[in-house]
């Protein structure tokens, strides 16, 4: 078909901002982290499908699945047995939560897609323009001066020369965005089932082998998680070993020496210091908190504190419903 020029122009989605100069702001990169649960079961649906799925395998009629018939301290343990596979675990598979995730650097985004159980909306970057997105920078290199200016002149860099392409309107922005680093942000929405989402929890909590911002998110989904089903306290537990790590770290090589069949960044934190090893086993003679810059302040890193400050939150909602659950 011919264009028409007296046709009404459709009314763009998006922003432009063709010939606007790019602005940055930066934030370290875990204080810029954000997790909202968006949609979730009550706890009262979550009590009555698991009670209603655990009780139908043996009732003599439909009507004895009724969750109404027994108390709220049943159900809750009912519920604590589907989460730990004591009972029939579908229920799990019943009950979805989306989560909006933001604040995420580029590398945390390739993290999270990967788990194929998820289903993904994410922040365009093919025809929305970036200019103007944030960018963040982990805390080690905010304590590093001479890298930290570095940086951030070379992010700004890069934006001006992807805006300076968009701007020419001679190369896309599908093809401009690919000079931008990693350290751009953005946000996705996410959903997962129940079992699929403590499998990420269980997953992303490893201190060993995944980034601080990935540990930072799987906290703070555990933590909304808890809000919504203090149940899954039961299910949770942060102080445990990191078994992959633990397994992998020094494996026989099949030729009387040892090599690894996993991530040997770090030496094992203390949860972890279970086996013998040398010192360089690892790629990084440290445990993972101890490398934090050039002018390192030797005090409790940004990812301790947050790491912390969400583990009492939770330790509260657990103490919390220890307590009613005692109840008469």
């Amino acid at each position: 078909m011919p264009q028409n020029k007296s046709l009404k122009p459709v009314v763009l989605p998006m922003q432009l901002k063709f010939g606007q100069e790019p602005k940055t702001e930066f934030f370290n990169n875990l204080e810029h982290l954000k997790v909202e649960l968006v949609d979730a079961p009550t706890r009262s649906q979550a009590l009555n499908v698991a009670w209603q799925y655990v009780k139908a395998t043996w009732a003599d009629h439909h009507d004895e699945t009724n969750p109404s018939t027994t108390s709220l301290q049943e159900l809750s343990a009912n519920l604590e047995d589907v989460l730990n596979f004591r009972a029939l675990p579908t229920p799990m598979e019943c009950l979805g939560f989306t989560f909006k995730l933001s604040g995420l650097s580029f590398q945390e985004v390739t993290h999270i897609i990967r788990h194929r159980a998820g289903s993904f909306a994410a922040q365009c970057t093919g025809d929305r323009d970036l200019r103007d997105d944030p960018a963040v920078i982990p805390e080690a290199v905010q304590n590093s001066p001479e890298f930290l200016e570095r940086w951030k002149r070379i992010t700004q860099e890069s934006k001006q020369l992807y805006a300076d392409m968009c701007d020419s309107k001679d190369v896309s922005m599908m093809d401009a965005r690919m000079i931008l680093p990693k350290c751009m942000t953005s946000f996705y929405l996410m959903r997962l089932n129940l079992k699929d989402l403590l499998g990420f929890i269980a997953q992303r909590q490893d201190m060993q082998i995944q980034p601080a911002a990935d540990n930072l998110l799987a906290v703070y989904m555990a933590r909304e998680l808890v809000k919504v089903l203090p149940e899954a306290s039961s299910r949770i537990n942060f102080d445990r070993a990191d078994v992959h790590y633990v397994k992998t770290f020094r494996v026989p090589d099949g030729k009387g020496g040892y090599t690894s069949r996993g991530t040997n960044l770090y030496w094992p934190e203390p949860k972890n210091d279970l086996f013998e090893y040398h010192p360089n086993d690892s790629i990084y003679q440290a445990r993972r908190e101890d490398i934090n810059g050039t002018n390192n302040p030797g005090t409790k890193t940004i990812f301790t504190k947050l790491w912390e400050e969400a583990l009492l939150e939770i330790e509260a909602i657990e103490l919390s419903y220890r307590q009613f659950m005692k109840r008469k």
